[in-house]
């Protein structure tokens, strides 16, 4: 179902993207404009953006790239895509969440669409049904992201993405921590919630890098172990 599928996406995207995008979406060719080829689609719905990046390449960086470098190099992660999907789709009057889902060794962002019930998931993009349903909840969505990796999940955080850094608007943990010591493997139980506005702050005694491990760091160091490790 899959393999008759592909065809039928890549056409999909080809109309998205014009008649000059041809053969995988997004031409292998770099091309300015991507983005604003992309914005300018009228009809562009969550399930029909997912599938124009079908044929993107897995690249882990350091950062998230700025939209029209993602799109012409079509490499990149699952926080180019979230971000950029939520940017797009707002646009066109969506109401989206980027949620972060903290593992023990790895941080994966999605894009949540109020109105398609569901999330976006970068690693779900070749997929015959690429939305990936969800009530929307921070738990909800980290426990459906956490069992693709067949992990726990230890923090979910939604955030907006301003000025290239991430702003905080909730912080939910898989348990509420009682120390440093006890977040290192933390169980799927009865989740702990903090509300905080602009950032994350300590919740129960503990700052969001002891939940990896590591010694507290300054806010900049703080942002760069979060964006650090994401698949």
């Amino acid at each position: 179902m899959l393999r008759r599928n592909l065809p039928t996406m890549r056409k999909l995207c080809i109309g998205l993207l014009s008649a000059s995008l041809l053969a995988t979406g997004f031409c292998a060719t770099a091309q300015s404009g991507a983005l604003s080829i992309l914005a300018g689609q009228a009809d562009l719905t969550p399930e029909k953006l997912i599938r124009c990046f079908s044929q993107f390449t897995f690249e882990l960086s350091a950062q998230p790239q700025d939209a029209e470098t993602f799109l012409q190099r079509q490499r990149g992660d699952c926080d180019d895509f979230a971000i950029l999907a939520s940017r797009l789709l707002t646009q066109r009057g969506y109401t989206t969440r980027l949620v972060a889902v903290m593992m023990a060794h790895q941080t994966h962002v999605v894009c949540y669409v109020q109105e398609a019930r569901g999330f976006l998931d970068f690693n779900h993009r070749a997929e015959a049904h690429p939305v990936r349903a969800s009530d929307g909840s921070l738990e909800d969505v980290a426990q459906k992201v956490a069992r693709d990796f067949r992990v726990p999940w230890l923090t979910a955080s939604e955030f907006r993405w301003e000025n290239k850094r991430p702003v905080y608007l909730d912080l939910v943990f898989a348990s509420a921590p009682s120390s440093k010591s006890e977040t290192a493997a933390l169980p799927l139980a009865a989740p702990f919630r903090s509300r905080e506005t602009n950032h994350v702050s300590a919740v129960a005694g503990v700052t969001p890098p002891a939940l990896f491990g590591s010694e507290p760091m300054e806010p900049a160091e703080n942002l760069d172990r979060f964006w650090t490790g994401r698949p």
